[in-house]
């Protein structure tokens, strides 16, 4: 029981791990004058909201482009300045010239821990908007594709080589160090992507990650098409004459759901229940369609289990 518990705590630690890789620290302001920050180009098109889109600036001396890496100054000194890559940059209506940029976290930051290499950074879906003015310094990022396949090991390893060397090289030279990033780090599906490098740093106004974020919310809205055939719940969509899983104590004689607890031991619980989709019914006292008001016709179908004496 005790070993058990230990297992369970370990697992709660990771889960909190994943689901918090970083604190949420507001930017600070710098006290830089407007000769300090100007924007170096001409301007260019310009957001859905008609601020105008630049490609790159000069932030007190240091070039910060579109599809380069910043480092951005924190309220809180004590933490590590946060990476963020720059997606694009705009002038707002007030004249502010802002930054809308990704954060990148340090392998430490992720579940990898101690085990990351201290020179990888991984991408991120979180975004923030934040003043040019916030920017510490540049960063030098080398976003990297590596191929993969048995055909690719000896030429990969031989490119690793020469890269710690070259880094070891840089240590001793006492200069600054130098990151790359080969992965999306995505904690809430537990898993590392390729980077998709054909959208990262257009500097077109739209984040593919603030993209993907808007049609995900859109999926999750619950929707009755007219004819009332098919819903979206969830972000799946769900139409008449489908066959559906729903949970036993919808189907149990007192009407209350199972314990499955681990204390009951396997034994209680039991599997999802097998259903047609015959129709789908909508309050009339209600003037949009929600999950609580709306009601589905199902048949059963029964496994061997269930009518087995």
């Amino acid at each position: 029981m005790e070993e058990d518990s230990e297992v369970e705590k370990e697992k709660t630690l990771l889960l909190e791990k994943i689901k918090k890789p970083y604190s949420v620290v507001k930017p600070t302001k710098f006290c830089s004058s407007n000769k300090e920050i100007t924007w170096d180009g001409l301007p260019g098109d310009k957001t859905c909201a008609g601020e105008t889109l630049y490609k790159r600036a000069i932030v007190r001396g240091d070039a910060v482009a579109v599809g380069s890496s910043v480092l951005v100054e924190m309220d809180d000194s004590d933490d590590v300045s946060p990476i963020y890559f720059v997606e694009y940059m705009f002038e707002n209506s007030d004249g502010r010239k802002m930054v809308h940029g990704r954060l990148m976290l340090r392998g430490l930051q992720t579940v990898l821990g101690t085990s990351a290499n201290e020179r990888e950074v991984f991408l991120t879906n979180d975004c923030l908007v934040f003043d040019l003015g916030d920017v510490k310094q540049t960063v030098v990022m080398d976003i990297r594709l590596t191929p993969w396949g048995y055909q690719h090991r000896k030429t990969n390893a031989n490119n690793d080589k020469i890269d710690r060397a070259r880094a070891e090289e840089r240590i001793r030279r006492r200069l600054p160090l130098e990151y790359y990033c080969r992965s999306l780090y995505w904690p809430e599906r537990g898993a590392f992507f390729c980077l998709s490098t054909n959208t990262m740093g257009l500097g077109s106004g739209v984040c593919q990650s603030c993209k993907m974020k808007e049609t995900q919310k859109e999926k999750e809205i619950f929707k009755v098409n007219k004819s009332k055939t098919t819903f979206s719940l969830k972000g799946a969509e769900y139409s008449v004459k489908d066959f559906v899983y729903l949970r036993p104590h919808y189907f149990a004689a007192d009407g209350k759901a199972m314990d499955t607890s681990k204390s009951r031991k396997n034994a209680r619980l039991k599997p999802f229940v097998v259903c047609h989709l015959l129709e789908i019914e909508l309050s009339k006292s209600y003037k949009l369609a929600d999950p609580e008001s709306t009601k589905v016709k199902v048949r059963r179908f029964f496994r061997p289990d269930d009518i087995s004496p």
